[in-house]
């Protein structure tokens, strides 16, 4: 299985849906609530959909 390195700044704070960062986007330590678009979701699952995205570019890159 193939290794991507992905930075993972901000991913905690970042929302999947929408992109938008922001410190207060973690209401709590499990729990995610996006300040621009509202979406909700489990903190944990909303950085790892982000760190997906980024993997998935930089994968994509590198195969051009």
């Amino acid at each position: 299985m193939p290794v991507v390195f992905v930075d993972p700044a901000h991913t905690l704070q970042q929302c999947f849906e929408c992109g938008h960062i922001d410190r207060r986007n973690r209401a709590r330590r499990a729990l995610f609530v996006c300040r621009n678009c509202g979406v909700v979701a489990h903190a944990d699952r909303n950085a790892s959909r982000n760190i997906a995205r980024r993997g998935e570019a930089v994968w994509t890159a590198g195969r051009g």
